[in-house]
């Protein structure tokens, strides 16, 4: 996988008369990990910036020691939740090249609490992959945490960026945008 900065996620973008919409975020602050390409934290403010996201990415920072489980070779994800959620931003995205777990799952692609903060892992999204592969995996998964900030649940919609991936099939098969119903839970989230 290549870590050009001239690579931009723009051709996952949905086409005309898709939902891909504006992602309902006025600002968005990205926390890279240490350790994970500047250029690939900066590719993906651009692509957000271009869903009406003001997105900027602050400088690196460490990754707790204390969140790291040596008999599994994986960090847990909450502590690194825990750590990008006091970061000073209504909504922050921490992105790191770690493999991440939480609870009884044995990984996860990504985190996030409602209200603000999420922790995407690009540890397995590169697998099997090729660039344009790599960078659609990193958008849905992007956009599908920010929809946890916003209080979107999962969705039962296979297409629907919000589905539950279980597995980077399911990944691969969801789009990089919200369905109709996500649109409109958003929409009646935004009027209360």
């Amino acid at each position: 996988m290549s870590t050009s900065s001239s690579r931009r996620l723009s051709d996952t973008r949905a086409r005309p008369g898709e939902q891909a919409g504006r992602i309902p975020i006025d600002e968005l602050v990205i926390v890279p990990f240490e350790g994970f390409p500047a250029q690939i934290a900066q590719a993906l403010a651009e692509e957000l910036a271009a869903r009406g996201i003001s997105a900027r990415v602050d400088a690196p920072v460490p990754l707790p020691d204390s969140a790291y489980t040596p008999a599994r070779g994986q960090y847990r994800g909450e502590p690194l939740l825990a750590l990008v959620s006091g970061h000073g931003a209504r909504h922050v995205l921490g992105i790191t090249q770690r493999d991440l777990f939480a609870r009884d799952l044995n990984f996860i692609f990504g985190i996030a609490s409602p209200g603000g903060a999420c922790v995407v892992s690009t540890a397995r999204l590169v697998i099997g992959a090729d660039d344009k592969l790599f960078w659609a995996r990193l958008l849905k998964e992007a956009v599908h945490e920010l929809g946890h900030t916003l209080g979107l649940g999962h969705c039962t919609d296979p297409v629907c960026v919000m589905y539950f991936s279980n597995r980077l099939v399911d990944t691969d098969r969801k789009g990089d945008a919200y369905c109709e119903r996500c649109v409109a839970r958003l929409h009646a989230r935004q009027r209360r």
